[in-house]
């Protein structure tokens, strides 16, 4: 085993420096006031309310950030990007990366007075890599061997081979921790009343309308949260949920509009918030369908799209145009140099050469930006000599219909993961090309791909990483399973009176921090 102690204390060194960072960047906001003030409520404005807060069935965004108040993982992602030990205290790893050790913290429990010892880990990991539950993250827990407790506050993780992102993976939906007395009471309700350790407890939710949360007098952090209320109000209308904001009915608004974000950054009023993001948004393409069963209309759907013209028109100069799937909060980040550039004549070409017509429709979130975005591409690819049907679906439907890859072509963002096993190895590695529900919508299958996304995983040092998935990246872009439009811009704005907010690449709000002026 390779000893973890000296890294694992950097580790948690690396974490309570960022939280004291956090804090001391917060009271540089608050015109002199040092000490953060307790007691308020905080109303967040968010683009969906979810069906479902269960770790293991949550999958989008807006889910994921419902959930965070109230669950808490055994690692979390810190403010460069990197997974640290957060339930846990510290691990061990092996010269293999196939055995990880890992240390609970002392004392925590769950909501309901349920210990977080190494029982509850292994009642969470029975429950999530059961393929009867439907987890998302089954993938990645499939590669998990053996779970085992050496004592009450450590527990052994045995992987299949070796695997580098690990802890990323831990900072997860696997690596989330929910009451095993909650779900073994009530294993669908859980999903709707969340039962986990985080520094706020679940109160109601009343769909359409609000989601409330109240301050964890119990909460392992001593001191933490300062807010005494949460309200999350899901309003999927973008117009809407940016003038409930204006309007003062929330304090935080999570995924504006990009309109929005530039509007704002002129207004002394707000402060805007745009982490570095790890995702991307584009188009999908199911090449099970014709045309995207031959590579020429993949490439003339790439071609066609003159990006830097939407960026600059409907994105308001806001995002950075995508070329892989690795967002620039990543360290593995880089520029991928066979992209395919905008070339109308070549797009052209390309339709021509598949000498049939070329029709399909492109399923879209029926936000009016999606919209936008939508009719705009609709018109670069009919330029092409592409005939496109819009179809708009809600946010949720769109979710359903990616998983079961019921869909021709879709508008679809991934917010993406700190760790390029996250963000590939599930999308577009072969084996779950033909399965359902998995997240290689496209049925995408490239036995290079395979080979590197397998290299990657097992691969340790940073450097030859990064080269690998760096390749990895050319072979999807001659391959296009999947069009880049945007790097994933997670922004936020808040009033001035919010402060302690931390802005980490993944986007997701962390409350514990926070407190109101």
């Amino acid at each position: 085993m390779v000893r973890l102690g000296r890294a694992s204390a950097r580790s948690r060194s690396v974490l309570s420096g960022v939280i004291t960072a956090l804090l001391l960047g917060s009271a540089a906001l608050s015109a002199g006031a040092v000490e953060p003030k307790r007691g308020g409520t905080l109303t967040v404005g968010l683009a969906q309310d979810p069906p479902i807060v269960d770790p293991i069935r949550t999958g989008s965004f807006t889910e994921r950030q419902f959930a965070t108040p109230v669950y808490e993982a055994l690692f979390d992602i810190d403010a460069k990007g990197q997974a640290v030990p957060f339930l846990a205290e510290s691990y061990t790893v092996s010269e293999d990366a196939r055995t990880y050790r890992v240390k609970l913290r002392a004392g925590i429990k769950f909501h309901d007075g349920t210990p977080l010892d190494a029982d509850a880990v292994l009642a969470n990991f029975d429950r999530t890599r059961n393929p009867a539950n439907g987890c998302r993250c089954l993938s990645f827990v499939q590669e998990i061997e053996a779970v085992t407790a050496v004592d009450k506050l450590t527990v052994e993780f045995k992987l299949k081979t070796p695997n580098a992102a690990f802890p990323t993976i831990l900072a997860d939906a696997p690596g989330v921790m929910v009451s095993p007395t909650a779900f073994k009471a009530d294993p669908t309700g859980i999903g709707t009343k969340p039962v986990g350790t985080g520094p706020f407890k679940f109160v109601e939710w009343i769909r359409g309308s609000r989601y409330v949360l109240t301050r964890n007098p119990g909460y392992w952090r001593p001191g933490r949260p300062y807010i005494d209320q949460l309200v999350f109000r899901g309003i999927q209308n973008t117009e809407t949920l940016e003038a409930a904001f204006l309007s003062g009915q929330t304090d935080i608004i999570i995924q504006p509009s990009h309109r929005f974000v530039s509007q704002m950054k002129k207004n002394a009023k707000y402060v805007v918030l745009q982490p570095g993001g790890f995702g991307y948004d584009g188009v999908y393409m199911n090449q099970t369908e014709p045309p995207f069963d031959d590579l020429r209309i993949r490439q003339a759907v790439a071609h066609a799209m003159d990006r830097e013209l939407l960026r600059k028109t409907l994105q308001f100069g806001i995002p950075q145009l995508a070329d892989s799937p690795y967002g620039p909060g990543m360290t593995v980040h880089q520029k991928v140099p066979n992209y395919p550039k905008y070339d109308l004549a070549k797009a052209k070409s390309l339709v021509a050469a598949y000498g049939k017509p070329v029709t399909f429709t492109l399923q879209f979130n029926n936000s009016p930006s999606a919209l936008r975005l939508a009719q705009s591409l609709q018109e670069m690819w009919g330029l092409a000599g592409m005939k496109v049907e819009l179809q708009p679906v809600d946010q949720n439907r769109i979710v359903q219909n990616m998983s079961s890859k019921q869909f021709v072509a879709s508008l679809y963002r991934f917010t993406g993961r700190a760790d390029p096993h996250i963000n590939t190895y599930p999308f577009f590695h072969s084996k779950f090309a033909d399965v359902t529900p998995s997240s290689n919508y496209g049925h995408y299958k490239n036995p290079k791909v395979d080979e590197l996304l397998e290299l990657g995983v097992a691969t340790v040092d940073p450097a030859k990483r990064k080269a690998i998935y760096g390749e990895l990246a050319q072979v999807l872009a001659q391959d296009l399973p999947y069009a880049y439009l945007f790097y994933v811009a997670d922004n936020i704005v808040i009033t001035r009176k919010v402060k302690g907010l931390p802005a980490v690449p993944d986007g997701l709000v962390r409350f514990a921090d926070m407190w109101l002026e």
